[in-house]
C-alpha cells in the first residue's frame, strides 16, 4: 500500500490500468521526467505491482494482476468524491 500511496506512482498504474505501455509512453502520458518514471518503475516492479517485458530495445510495463487496477479504481474514485464535495461547498460559497 505504501507504494502505491505515492501520488506519482499511482499516476503511472493508472496510465497502466489501460493497457501495457514503455517508459516514452509514460514519459508522455505523464509528463513526467524520463529519471522519474523510470525510478517509480523500479519500486512498482519491487514491491511486484507491475510486470515487463522486452521486445526489442524497448521494455514494456503491465499491472502484475487486478489487485492494482481494484485499488488504483477505488483510490481514484474516492479521490474524485472527495474533489467533488469540494467543488460543491466552494459553488455554495461562491454564491453567497
Amino acid at each position: 500500500m505504501k507504494a502505491m500511496a505515492e501520488p506519482s506512482r499511482l499516476s503511472i498504474m493508472q496510465k497502466l490500468c489501460d493497457r501495457e505501455m514503455n517508459v516514452t509512453e509514460l514519459v508522455d502520458s505523464t509528463g513526467f521526467s524520463q529519471a522519474n518514471v523510470s525510478k517509480h518503475l523500479r519500486i512498482l516492479r519491487t514491491e511486484e505491482l507491475v510486470d515487463y517485458r522486452r521486445e526489442n530495445k524497448k521494455i514494456y510495463y503491465s499491472l502484475k494482476n487486478d489487485m492494482p487496477r481494484e485499488v488504483c479504481n477505488i483510490i481514484c474514485r474516492s479521490l474524485e468524491d472527495e474533489l467533488s464535495s469540494e467543488a460543491k461547498i466552494l459553488k455554495k460559497y461562491w454564491r453567497s
